[in-house]
């Protein structure tokens, strides 16, 4: 797939459908292992300041830009993504390969509760999947679920620790499950569980789900201030050309 360089991170530029296909074809029909990163501008402005978050983010197979923040410098630096990639729909879409194909999953992430909620609605709304393990995210020792992971063989493995951990969980121990497709997935599970409401049809078309989610949670404004750093960031580094990680930067013209 076609890819476009926005601040050092080399994004995939297509839509769902598009990449899904892409996945699917080369990757999950073959049992082939990939890592999915999905990034929005909070991650986009971590990756900036941490160089080593960025060498985590950038190893990705496949980074999808999960935010219309990302979109949007994308355009501004005249490297334009052709839409935004959310990771709750690539989630729903994993779920429905998995099923179509009698796939096997791992979930990680969550509280016990939420985490019960998810199994019992995958049960009931995608019966051919085997879920052959899962583990909330308040396990003490991640080397010991990754070790589980290893074990159960699993075709697919959702990660929803929030950033940094997922990331960083994936990067460190995907050796153990090199045979999986893996992503990070924020707080999915809390959407697919019915814990959290997700916005309104209408604003995710509008790409105002941000704006749904600081009205819910107000308390997320301090979060949301990284939005306006981030894209201060990568438009005064596309002015200056010195982003600090130029050496990790990936040919924007790359075919995956």
């Amino acid at each position: 797939m076609q890819t476009e360089m926005v601040h050092n991170l080399s994004y995939i530029n297509g839509d769902l459908q598009e990449f899904m296909s892409y996945l699917n074809t080369y990757y999950i029909a073959k049992r082939q292992g990939a890592v999915i990163a999905t990034v929005n501008p909070e991650i986009g402005y971590a990756a900036a300041k941490d160089k080593g978050f960025h060498n985590v983010i950038s190893s990705a197979d496949f980074v999808l830009p999960d935010g219309i923040g990302v979109v949007l410098m994308s355009r501004l630096t005249h490297h334009p993504l052709k839409s935004r990639i959310a990771g709750f729909d690539v989630f729903i879409s994993l779920l429905n390969l998995a099923n179509q194909q009698s796939k096997k999953i791992f979930l990680y992430g969550a509280k016990k509760e939420v985490l019960d909620a998810v199994l019992k609605r995958i049960g009931t709304e995608f019966p051919q999947i085997e879920v052959v393990g899962s583990s909330d995210g308040y396990a003490a020792d991640k080397r010991f679920v990754a070790k589980q992971i290893s074990r159960a063989m699993p075709d697919i493995v959702f990660v929803a620790l929030g950033y940094p951990h997922q990331e960083k969980f994936i990067y460190e121990y995907k050796h153990l499950f090199p045979q999986a497709v893996a992503i990070g997935l924020g707080g999915s599970f809390d959407v697919f569980s019915g814990t959290v409401k997700r916005a309104p049809r209408w604003m995710i078309k509008t790409n105002t789900e941000w704006l749904y989610r600081l009205i819910k949670n107000p308390w997320r404004w301090k979060r949301m201030l990284n939005i306006p750093k981030y894209a201060f960031t990568v438009l005064r580094e596309n002015k200056t050309q010195k982003g600090f990680y130029s050496e990790q930067a990936k040919d924007q013209t790359k075919q995956l």
